[in-house]
């Protein structure tokens, strides 16, 4: 019964904030939007990093059989695999957090939580981070439209 219990803050808003207090709450002029532009900036820096390894391991092969690219890789591979593994679990949560902070501004875009935290998380889950540049870039420009920042 009190799972039924909406506030009237949130028939308000017209959405449903199941985490109630679970996850901190924010203002609209919060970074937490860092976070979801992170993910954009992660999948540009593996792409290009993928490319210069490529390039490189190419160079390489005839200088020294790939042996610098091979240790670059061995120390940078990593350090890459630790930031998309605080991306992912950091990702959902930015989204929801800051989704709902708009949400409760008086902007003009109403953003459900629920809805983006889960499309964040289905989009790292199930993609590997593929359609999770295209969320979140889709996100920020919505939110840009409504808030003004990023």
């Amino acid at each position: 019964m009190d799972a039924e219990v909406r506030t009237e803050s949130d028939a308000a808003r017209g959405y449903d904030d199941p985490l109630g207090d679970v996850l901190p709450r924010a203002n609209v002029d919060s970074r937490w939007w860092y976070w979801i532009a992170a993910v954009p900036a992660f999948g540009l820096a593996a792409l290009v990093g993928g490319v210069f390894f490529l390039f490189g391991f190419l160079f390489d092969l005839f200088l020294t059989g790939g042996l610098l690219t091979f240790g670059a890789a061995f120390l940078l591979v990593p350090v890459a695999g630790l930031v998309g593994l605080v991306l992912t679990v950091m990702y959902p949560i930015a989204t929801y957090v800051d989704a709902r902070a708009v949400a409760e501004s008086n902007a003009e875009w109403m953003p459900d939580p629920l809805v983006w935290g889960l499309v964040a998380l289905a989009s790292v889950v199930l993609s590997a981070f593929s359609l999770s540049v295209v969320a979140s870039l889709y996100y920020l420009y919505k939110r840009h439209g409504a808030v003004g920042i990023p």
